[in-house]
C-alpha cells in the first residue's frame, strides 16, 4: 500500500495536468484502506454447485443486484468520500452537493439504478451536466470496498476459477484494466469494482469477443515502458495493459488505472472509449 501511494506521488510531478486528480485518488484509497480494515461487511458464503454450475454456463457467480450491500453502510461510505473531496477541493464539493441537493438526490436510488446497469456516467452527464461525472465516480467507488472483500472471500473458498468469458465471474463487472503476465506472457483480465482477476485469450477482445486479428490492434507511447493501450476496431473499445514481465513491483491495478490516465486520453482523443454499461449484460 505505501509503495503504491509513494508511486501516486512521484507521479503528480511527472504528471501535473492530473496533479489534481492524483492527490485526490491518494486520498481515496487511504480510505477505502481503512475502511476494508476497521469495517465488518456483509458475507458471501459459497455455494458449490451453484459456483459449478454458474460458471459452466458463463454466468458471474453474482448479478450486480444480488451482491449482499449493506445500503446504510454503502451510503456511510459514499459521504466519507464526499468529506474527502471536501478537503481537496472544497469549491468543486460545493457544487457538486448543490447541483446534487437540487435534485432531490436519493443514494439508495442511484445505487439501485447502477447495479441495474441503468445509469453510466454519460447518462449522469445528461441529468446533472458537468457535475455528473463527478457524481458517478464517488457512487461507484462507494461499491469498492464491499465488493473487494467479499470477492477476496469468494475467492478463498473456491478451488480453482475456471472461467473464459471477457466479464468478472463474480460480480459481472466489465474488465477496467488489463495484464500480461509470467513467462507464457498470459493475459489477465482485472475487475475495477470487486479487483477479481482471471484469464482470457490475448488476441480477442473481452468486451464483443471479436477474434479477427485485423481488427485487433494497439498502440504504445514512446518511452514507457510496460504500457500499451489494446484497441478493438470491431467495438471501438480500449483496454489499457500493463506488462507486468517489465516492472521491478506487484502491481496495485487501481493505482495503475491513475497512473495511465494520459493513456485514457490518447485513446479517447482517437475516438475510442471504455464500455458505457458497467456490467455485462447477461441474459
Amino acid at each position: 500500500m505505501d509503495k503504491d501511494l509513494q508511486q501516486l506521488r512521484r507521479s503528480r510531478e511527472k504528471m501535473p495536468n492530473y496533479r489534481e486528480v492524483l492527490e485526490l485518488a491518494e486520498k481515496i484509497l487511504q480510505e477505502k484502506h481503512r475502511v476494508k480494515t476497521q469495517w465488518s461487511f456483509p458475507p458471501v458464503v459459497l455455494d458449490p454447485i451453484k459456483a459449478r454450475i454458474q460458471m459452466q454456463e458463463g454466468f458471474p457467480y453474482l448479478r450486480p443486484d444480488e451482491i449482499p450491500l449493506d445500503p446504510i453502510q454503502t451510503q456511510e461510505y459514499f459521504f466519507r468520500l464526499l468529506g474527502v473531496l471536501k478537503e481537496q477541493n472544497p469549491k468543486r464539493h460545493e457544487d457538486l452537493r448543490k447541483t446534487i441537493d437540487a435534485r432531490g438526490f436519493v443514494f439508495a436510488e442511484y445505487l439501485k439504478h447502477l447495479l441495474g446497469n441503468r445509469v453510466t456516467e454519460m447518462s449522469l452527464e445528461e441529468e446533472l451536466g458537468k457535475e455528473g461525472s463527478l457524481l458517478f465516480f464517488f457512487i461507484v467507488q462507494s461499491l469498492k470496498p464491499a465488493l473487494e472483500v467479499q470477492a477476496a472471500s469468494w475467492q478463498r473458498q473456491q478451488k480453482e476459477i475456471s472461467w473464459s468469458q471477457g466479464y468478472c465471474p463474480f460480480c459481472g463487472g466489465l474488465p477496467g484494466m488489463g495484464g500480461i503476465q509470467g513467462e507464457e506472457g498470459k493475459r489477465a483480465l482485472h475487475c475495477p469494482f470487486c479487483a477479481t482477476e482471471w484469464n482470457y485469450p490475448r488476441m480477442k477482445c473481452p468486451y464483443c469477443e471479436n477474434e479477427d486479428q485485423e481488427k485487433l490492434t494497439y498502440f504504445q507511447v514512446e518511452g514507457e515502458v510496460g504500457y500499451r493501450v489494446d484497441i478493438c476496431l470491431n467495438c471501438q473499445h480500449y483496454l489499457k495493459t500493463v506488462d507486468s514481465r517489465e516492472r521491478d513491483r506487484s502491481l496495485d491495478w487501481e493505482v495503475e488505472d491513475y497512473l495511465t490516465l494520459h493513456l485514457d486520453h490518447l485513446a479517447q482523443e482517437e475516438g475510442y472509449t471504455r464500455p458505457a454499461r458497467l456490467f455485462a449484460e447477461i441474459r
